[in-house]
């Protein structure tokens, strides 16, 4: 009989929040009925994160806004140490100048930014919430804190 190779995930995504801070009309936490809503504690972050000793990506979101779950930048840090890659999906409203600057502080790779719409009017009528402008300050005012810092991470897309 010849030994079977047993290879582990190298690869995980884990949802650190599923709360939100919008009601998107194409979304399955605004459609369907769930379970309430919760964070994910960093006791049970590092419980699942250290059953895979060799974790080479993590993506920090599912249904849930990540930047809501104050943790978050615990929970990059520790996978940074680790020597993983680490970035997420958000909507971008809750990146406050303190929220972006923890960030940054823990290595994050990769901001994501999820929009729908290229427009105040279309933003609101998916997303269902006005937060369009506010957004794109929060944005601008993260890059542009990560210039003054000479900080290449995490790399921000749209």
């Amino acid at each position: 009989m010849t030994p079977q190779l047993v290879t582990l995930p190298r690869s995980i995504y884990l949802e650190p929040t599923s709360r939100c801070n919008e009601f998107c009309q194409q979304c399955p936490r605004t459609l369907l009925s769930r379970e309430d809503d919760r964070d994910l504690s960093f006791e049970n972050f590092r419980y699942i994160v250290d059953q895979f000793p060799v974790l080479e990506r993590v993506v920090l979101h599912g249904l849930g806004e990540p930047l809501l779950n104050k943790e978050l930048p615990r929970m990059v840090r520790y996978l940074k140490d680790r020597g993983t890659y680490v970035l997420f999906n958000s909507n971008g409203i809750a990146l406050t100048p303190k929220c972006g600057q923890a960030l940054i502080d823990a290595g994050l790779d990769e901001y994501r930014l999820s929009m729908d719409g290229s427009n105040r009017e279309t933003y609101a009528l998916i997303r269902g919430v006005d937060a369009f402008e506010k957004i794109w300050r929060n944005v601008k005012a993260f890059i542009e804190l990560q210039k003054a810092q000479n900080a290449s991470k995490p790399a921000v897309s749209l």
